[in-house]
């Protein structure tokens, strides 16, 4: 009987070493596609927006508002205009290379998932608006898409009716 147990606990653990390991999807915080987004960012708020990580081609989707990379310079110019003391602090960044089977066993619209790169960032935004007065804020995320060195997506989601409603206020007293 002990040599039973014995032989089974052998092949159990030469059964462990023969095992490959496939990869996995790994997290950093705070890396460097973090940071290079930190500081593009940080242009954001300062009203000196510098894009040039953003691919000229980028698929940029603020909600269900679909921009190219033009028009996304072009909304950090409007938000100055209708906008003081923009805030967006880094907030939480992490950023995931998704592999591994997990990844690539999911199926779906989620499949093309597998070997891509993506920083999140969960913020809070805040400004005050130069029309009404009012202080708008909102927690946020963000989600870009890596090759290389490049964003080539974005993929933005918050709650935008009281930004709507600035906006709207916005275009009504510029078309004077």
């Amino acid at each position: 009987m002990k040599k039973l147990i014995i032989l089974i606990l052998s092949v159990g653990l030469f059964s462990c070493a023969e095992s490959k390991i496939s990869s996995v999807s790994t997290i950093k915080v705070k890396d460097e596609k973090a940071q290079k987004i930190s500081d593009m960012m940080k242009g954001y708020v300062d009203n000196n927006f510098d894009s040039s990580i953003i691919a000229d081609d980028a698929k940029i989707k603020f909600n269900q508002l679909e921009m190219t990379k033009a028009d996304f310079v072009d909304l950090v110019k409007t938000h100055h205009a209708m906008f003081s003391e923009i805030s967006f602090p880094d907030g939480w960044m992490e950023t995931t290379n998704y592999s591994g089977a997990d990844v690539k066993n999911a199926g779906g619209r989620y499949l093309d998932g597998y070997g891509t790169t993506w920083t999140s960032q969960w913020s809070d935004w805040s400004a005050v608006s130069k029309i009404s007065g009012d202080t708008l804020s909102n927690a946020c995320f963000f989600g870009y898409k890596w090759e290389s060195d490049k964003i080539v997506e974005v993929q933005a989601i918050f709650p935008d009716e009281a930004f709507n409603k600035e906006f709207a206020m916005f275009m009504a007293a510029n078309q004077k």
